[in-house]
């Protein structure tokens, strides 16, 4: 059994079955439909519920309406919390957009250091 899945715009991996390693790739836009493929392939390849490190390459981004469906726990069940490594003013800008709309129904953190990110997380292992 693998526990890695790729496609054009992100990866997903478990690191020691202890937390979800999602990178969203330059340049791309991640969608519903990419939330969709996340969610099967979690499903397929680990099927556990664990913490999600989200590392945003450059100019990586996601639509509004991927927004409103990640907060909800129903649409994403194999995340029990989340944590973003942002690298640009318009992901910051997206992420505030995010946590005062949408307000995520799981613990949700955003940082620009990979290491404050791992800490963070930590606490949901």
């Amino acid at each position: 059994m693998s526990n890695f899945y790729q496609n054009e715009t992100f990866s997903v991996k478990a690191l020691d079955n202890s937390y979800y390693e999602v990178r969203v790739f330059e340049n791309q836009e991640f969608t519903v439909d990419d939330l969709k493929n996340l969610v099967a392939a979690q499903k397929k390849n680990i099927g556990l519920v664990l913490p999600v490190l989200v590392f945003c390459e450059n100019n990586a981004t996601a639509d509004v309406l991927l927004l409103s469906k990640l907060s909800k726990n129903e649409n994403n069940p194999y995340s029990k919390a989340d944590v973003f490594v942002l690298n640009s003013i318009a992901q910051k800008i997206l992420a505030n957009f995010y946590v005062k709309i949408n307000k995520p129904e799981r613990p949700t953190k955003f940082f620009n250091n990979l290491d404050e990110a791992l800490i963070w997380l930590k606490k949901y292992i």
